[in-house]
């Protein structure tokens, strides 16, 4: 499924509703997917339920799953009005007129006569939040500041209605206030918000809900993100393994070629190096000058490390890239003259390769060397890099991340990976046409120096084996991923993790 801004997801609300499906259908599957969610969680019916509902469609959702609940059989089910009395939707009154129709005893703080302040201070198992949806854009009053600052501090397990309330479902902000959701239901697709800046703080679980929408209407969203999660990555991850012939040699299975360049961090090429092979490939051959062969011998003896002069860099380097099936470049590369006439080399050539790192940097002072390249490549800046190579800064680039990264991936014709705590992948096909991704597979542990590196030699290894280029970064970052969730399952394995703990958990 895709992940939307909010203007996106009302597009894809009105193109349905304009194919023949009612609103009202919409929102009914909508509720009867949520109630479904909390009565997964909680199935004892004596379970004590407060929902708190606002104006508007999403407060329309959570009177419809109050009724399902109801209708579930759910004894304690109370419910709390906490927007202004003089703007209650359309959606809102039908759905509290069938609401009371069927239920005529249930109990409405603020719109029926009950002690709404008992309602509200009296203690719940759980609290759906259906006070604001994913069309709020402006900071949160005074009033309902407090009011969901208030929501935050009861003990009961919270459920977001489609979107913890307060929270951007565009860019993740805050906006002043927001429910901390232990769980967010949301409907038809994710939302941008729920990945960028505080949204996965403050949705907790997120689960999808099929509500019905015309898969039609995609087709007019230039910059939707597919998600690719845990599931994704299971069913397709086929896709970048290439079948091992039991006949085979070193040879069979590829040659990743790495660059490192005089006075470069070689540890960032032994990284490199070391993921490359556990992802598969049969070789790996490292490019590097000549004082540095003993080091490479020693801390990766598989590695064949092979030395240049500084007088030949640029015959020796022609020499090495026709030995190899990919390259690799930028970890290990030091971001001088030499390595500036190594990237130059290796974008002259055939070989596929991998910049990263120190190349991406060289790359941002001089952009026509990647406009004029040659070779096939793939490229794989965080946002720091991304942001020398768009002119800008990462402020900038964090506010608008899809548009920056599909804007850019278009115009040099590229296919990329931008990443960050939840990286954005762009990739561009053999007749041009782009689509865009967005990886959940990970956690905080890959926040840790040299995980880019490793990332690097996955993707690396994976086209040096036969893979295409789209392949490779797209299942490459995805196993990166599952590698860090392989070695952490908690806080504190993942506040440990190293680089060469993401090695070892490959596949």
């Amino acid at each position: 499924m895709y992940a939307l801004t909010s203007a996106e997801m009302r597009y894809m609300d009105e193109y349905t509703i304009s194919g023949g499906l009612s609103g009202s259908v919409l929102m009914e599957n909508a509720a009867r997917g949520l109630a479904d969610e909390v009565a997964k969680r909680f199935a004892d019916k004596s379970t004590s339920i407060l929902v708190v509902f606002g104006y508007g469609k999403n407060g329309g959702d959570a009177v419809a799953a109050a009724r399902w609940l109801l209708h579930f059989g759910y004894k304690n089910v109370r419910m709390y009005y906490a927007g202004p009395l003089d703007r209650i939707s359309k959606e809102l009154a039908d759905q509290l007129n069938i609401l009371i129709k069927a239920y005529p005893t249930v109990e409405i703080g603020r719109l029926r006569k009950v002690d709404q302040n008992e309602i509200l201070h009296a203690k719940y198992d759980v609290i759906i939040d259906g006070l604001y949806g994913i069309g709020l854009n402006r900071a949160l009053g005074t009033t309902d500041t407090g009011f969901a600052n208030y929501i935050n501090s009861k003990s009961a397990y919270k459920v977001a209605v489609d979107i913890p309330s307060g929270l951007n479902a565009t860019t993740g902000i805050v906006m002043s206030a927001a429910i901390r959701a232990d769980l967010t239901v949301t409907f038809g697709n994710y939302k941008t918000g729920m990945f960028f800046g505080a949204g996965r703080e403050y949705c907790g679980e997120i689960k999808l809900v099929d509500i019905g929408l015309m898969e039609s209407g995609y087709k007019d969203i230039p910059n939707k993100l597919l998600v690719c999660d845990r599931d994704y990555y299971e069913a397709g991850r086929e896709k970048a393994l290439r079948e091992r012939s039991e006949s085979g040699h070193k040879g069979t299975f590829g040659t990743v070629g790495i660059a490192v360049s005089s006075n470069g961090m070689l540890g960032a090429s032994m990284l490199a190096a070391r993921a490359a092979y556990r992802s598969g490939c049969g070789l790996v051959k490292i490019f590097c000058p000549s004082k540095y062969v003993g080091f490479f011998n020693v801390s990766i003896p598989e590695a064949v490390a092979v030395p240049y002069k500084s007088d030949d860099v640029i015959g020796a380097f022609e020499d090495f890239i026709a030995g190899v099936d990919a390259m690799l470049i930028g970890p290990g590369l030091r971001e001088d003259e030499e390595g500036r006439l190594l990237v130059k080399k290796a974008l002259s050539g055939t070989v596929p390769a991998v910049l990263d790192a120190g190349a991406l940097n060289l790359l941002s002072d001089n952009l026509k060397m990647l406009r004029k390249r040659k070779c096939p490549c793939v490229i794989t800046p965080h946002l720091g890099e991304l942001a020398k190579l768009c002119k800008t800064d990462v402020a900038t680039i964090a506010s608008n991340r899809v548009g920056i990264i599909s804007k850019f991936s278009e115009e040099f014709d590229i296919s990329m990976v931008a990443k960050s705590d939840v990286s954005i992948i762009s990739l561009i096909d053999e007749r041009g046409e782009k689509s865009l991704y967005i990886n959940t597979v990970g956690n905080s542990g890959l926040a840790t120096a040299g995980s880019g590196d490793v990332l690097a030699g996955v993707i690396a290894s994976l086209i040096a084996q036969g893979n295409t280029l789209n392949n490779s970064l797209l299942y490459g970052v995805m196993t990166h991923g599952a590698a860090a969730e392989k070695f952490a399952t908690d806080a504190d394995e993942k506040r440990k993790m190293m680089a060469t703990d993401i090695i070892d958990k490959l596949f």
